[in-house]
């Protein structure tokens, strides 16, 4: 059995793996990281329960040589782990980039729930709040 450190840093490697993989636009890598019903939820704007929903939003997404061109950054992470399960609270920027610009586009916060599988730690529901946001290039 894992000790609590241990967890802690696989759920971490699951936060930074989540950001890697929609950044390089590695889409069926991303849903890998969620359970089989896993749900992703923004704030009353989205909401998608398992990997065929996950795979259909992500279908629709525009991309620049394969990659939807921002940078997911999560960080100042509360991780309480109890067993098999953990909950995760975590501060979220999403900076996007076209034609040599640069913005915050997002600023929010993440409220996790994540569970321990065969396959390693999974988000089993990842709700994101998008305290500040706009739209690129306002």
């Amino acid at each position: 059995m894992p000790t609590l450190l241990e967890d802690k840093d696989a759920i971490r490697d699951l936060l930074a793996e989540y950001c890697f993989a929609f950044d390089n636009g590695q889409f069926e890598r991303w849903i890998a990281l969620f359970t089989e019903d896993g749900v992703f939820d923004v704030g009353g704007r989205l909401r998608l329960v398992g990997h065929e929903q996950l795979r259909a939003y992500v279908g629709k997404i525009p991309l620049t040589d394969g990659r939807p061109m921002l940078k997911h950054c999560v960080m100042n992470e509360l991780i309480r782990v109890d067993g098999d399960q953990a909950a995760i609270d975590s501060y979220l920027l999403v900076v996007q980039g076209a034609e040599k610009k640069l913005a915050v586009t997002i600023a929010g916060r993440y409220a996790d729930r994540v569970v321990r599988t065969p396959a390693g730690w999974r988000f089993a529901e990842r709700k994101a709040f998008l305290d500040l946001s706009q739209k690129f290039g306002t």
